[in-house]
């Protein structure tokens, strides 16, 4: 509800009430997600799909990382 015209204060007052409200959201998520992960992690299919798949991801980048991301090894600076 704001008004067309707010005093320094209400308008202080509005933007910490909503980023404290969003940072515990945030939070509470968070903890969510973990426990869902957790939970997941204790499945032994899903947790070698997800190790394979990292697995997989970590060569590619590292890889890339060799390749300089253009199929050529980048000449270091001096």
């Amino acid at each position: 509800m704001a008004r067309a015209t707010q005093s320094i204060l209400e308008r202080i007052v509005n933007e910490r009430v909503g980023q404290t409200l969003v940072g515990g959201v945030s939070t509470a998520v968070d903890k969510i997600a973990e426990e869902i992960a957790k939970e997941a992690l204790q499945d032994d299919a899903f947790r070698r799909t997800l190790r394979e798949l990292v697995h997989r991801r970590s060569q590619e980048l590292l890889e890339e990382l060799l390749r300089n991301g253009n199929g050529k090894r980048r000449a270091r600076k001096r």
